[in-house]
C-alpha cells in the first residue's frame, strides 16, 4: 500500500474553485473601474474614492492572474500524479509476473 493518497476529485474541485474566483471578482472589477471619484463632490474624498478603486481594480486583476496560474498548477499536479500512478502500476505488474519482470 502507498504511503502517498492522491483525492483527486477534492484536487479537481479545488481547481475549479480556484478558476471560479476569476469569474466571482470580474463584475466587481469592472464596477469599481467605473467608479468616478469626481461624483463624490469634495475634490480630496473624490481623488482618494480614484485612487482607491484603482488599487482595488489592480487586486482584484492580479487575484484573478494568480487563480488562473494556480488552476493550471493543480491541473499539471494531477496530470503528473496520474502519469506517476499508471507508471508504478505497471511496474508493479511487471515485478509480480513469473518472470519479475526479465526477458
Amino acid at each position: 500500500m502507498s504511503d502517498l493518497y492522491i483525492d483527486y476529485e477534492m484536487l479537481v474541485k479545488t481547481q475549479k474553485d480556484i478558476e471560479d474566483i476569476h469569474e466571482v471578482m470580474a463584475a466587481p472589477c469592472r464596477e469599481m473601474e467605473d467608479v468616478d471619484g469626481a461624483s463624490m463632490g469634495v475634490y480630496k474624498l473624490a481623488q482618494r474614492m480614484d485612487d482607491f478603486g484603482d488599487e482595488w481594480s489592480y487586486g482584484i486583476k492580479q487575484m484573478s492572474k494568480f487563480s488562473k496560474s494556480a488552476a493550471k498548477a493543480l491541473g499539471q499536479i494531477k496530470k503528473t500524479f496520474e502519469e506517476t500512478d499508471e507508471q508504478f502500476a505497471r511496474e508493479l505488474e511487471k515485478a509480480r509476473s513469473p518472470k519479475g519482470g526479465k526477458k
